[in-house]
């Protein structure tokens, strides 16, 4: 049965990942990283909300860690910082940074 990944758990898996992460995808994501925070996420009217951890910011979104995907998303907020378009990729830190991020980064 699955089960929401602890914030404990979660610090340990973006510390393991960061470790694998090449010196491009570190410096994009040093620019928009921001503090770990929550954001709220409704897949579903069944669902409801449910909680994501917040890694990164930038004009086109914010880069999330979505647990029941068990991968890093990248979506738009609302006002309050809702997620509004939930992703679907299983993503690595490493995979999303490229997909979202490095081009974004200024050298």
């Amino acid at each position: 049965m699955w089960k929401p990944i602890t914030e404990d758990e979660f610090r340990a898996l973006l510390e393991s990942q960061e470790k694998d992460l090449s010196e491009e995808e570190r410096q994009a994501f040093q620019e928009f990283r921001v503090p770990l925070r929550t954001a709220t996420i409704v897949r579903n009217r069944e669902t409801g909300n449910e909680r994501v951890f917040v890694v990164a910011s930038c004009a086109h979104g914010v880069l999330y860690f979505d647990d029941v995907e068990y991968g890093f998303n990248m979506s738009a907020t609302d006002d309050c910082g809702m997620i509004l378009r939930p992703g679907g990729s299983q993503f690595t830190l490493g995979e999303a940074i490229q997909t979202w991020l490095v081009s974004r980064h200024v050298n």
